[in-house]
């Protein structure tokens, strides 16, 4: 009886242990190894208490004891997305400078402070991409990682990195493609030349809408997992998963310069859409320079970088006639801004156009 009583205790004693360990785990907050073994231990102790209460079998401990351990991954999770800890069943490790991400099944966590165990941010699934500030991580131009693809993927495989260049080509709204790339001397719409031998494909964790604003050849910043590469004798291929766009492609600050045509001509239609039809009218060319570059005006229109309010928002000077037509006087160029109640049309021309220059089109009534 005495016996009985006190191999009671001592199963009382392994379960008792074996949560003390569990909770030790978590208070402990740090990457070691000895977690998850100290979870497995403490597996043992719990199986052991269910075999001698349940008199199961030793196949059926066994058993019971994979599905504790199923549980305790889940309950590792539970514990990690609830009180913000690092997982004990922690599998991989990617690091950076400031910055550790621990994969554990079914989610990752950011500790975006190496010298801090607080604030640590709970990825559920893989849903997100890189979630620590992107300032933390030193911008890489495109040229100089791709042109030394070799060394630069040895150096950032299973990393985030943050790369600025030039797109090359554009894939919808899920991925781009970067190569390395020489000035040319045609320097309209931002054009280059591309090398055909390395290419950076870039892949979005979701749809990324803003890039409806941008185009080939424009300047773009991303930030994303470098995950692997394949290809030899000089031709090389990048895949980087998980990507988003810093920043967007507005612009803040621009200026349009025109050509006046000798003689004028009829207006030409750049853009139509339900609200406006933007001509111009007595201009052979209307470009826009912005971030070093420059690009035709219906560029700028097509990509959604600026808009028809653009031409004429910091205007100098504005006159009106009796019809309620107003003319935005630039510092080289004018705008003409028909009465919308009658005429959808915006009409860019020289810097002396004048309102019996060009006729507004009169809308058609919608059926």
């Amino acid at each position: 009886m005495a016996r009985r009583k006190q191999k009671k205790e001592i199963n009382i004693t392994l379960l008792v242990i074996s949560l003390i360990i569990i909770l030790a785990i978590y208070i402990f907050n740090r990457l070691n190894f000895i977690r998850p073994i100290l979870w497995f231990v403490a597996l043992i102790f719990i199986s052991i208490f269910i075999k001698k209460y349940s008199k199961l079998t030793a196949m059926e401990t066994l058993y019971a004891l994979f599905i504790l351990f199923f549980v305790s991954i889940v309950l590792d999770g539970i514990i990690v997305t609830v009180f913000k800890r690092i997982p004990a069943y922690t599998y991989n490790v990617v690091s950076s400078d400031k910055v550790n991400i621990y994969y554990s099944p079914g989610l990752r966590v950011w500790q975006c402070n190496k010298e801090s165990y607080k604030d640590l941010l709970v990825d559920q699934f893989y849903n997100n991409g890189y979630m620590c500030s992107a300032n933390d991580i030193s911008t890489i131009e495109s040229n100089s990682f791709l042109n030394s693809v070799i060394e630069n993927f040895d150096e950032y495989h299973n990393k985030y990195v943050k790369v600025y260049g030039k797109i090359s080509k554009k894939n919808s709204q899920k991925s781009i493609e970067m190569r390395p790339y020489i000035e040319s001397e045609v320097k309209v719409n931002g054009y280059v030349e591309f090398s055909n031998s390395v290419v950076l494909k870039i892949f979005f964790e979701k749809n990324e809408n803003i890039l409806d604003e941008y185009d080939v050849y424009d300047d773009i910043t991303v930030l994303g997992l470098v995950k692997n590469m394949e290809g030899s004798s000089g031709n090389y291929i990048v895949y980087m998963d998980e990507a988003k766009i810093l920043g967007t492609a507005d612009l803040n600050d621009f200026s349009i310069s025109v050509t006046t045509e000798k003689k004028c001509s009829n207006k030409k239609l750049l853009i139509s859409n339900e609200k406006t039809d933007v001509y111009s009218y007595c201009l052979s060319e209307i470009f826009v320079s912005a971030n070093g570059t420059t690009n035709e005006l219906i560029d700028m229109f097509s990509s959604n970088k600026i808009t028809e309010k653009d031409l004429y928002k910091d205007s100098e000077k504005v006159e009106k006639d009796d019809n309620g037509n107003r003319i935005y006087r630039m510092n080289n160029y004018s705008v003409l801004v028909c009465n919308s109640s009658y005429s959808k049309d915006i009409i860019i021309g020289r810097d002396k156009l004048k309102f019996n220059d060009v006729e507004c089109t009169k809308r058609v009534e919608e059926q």
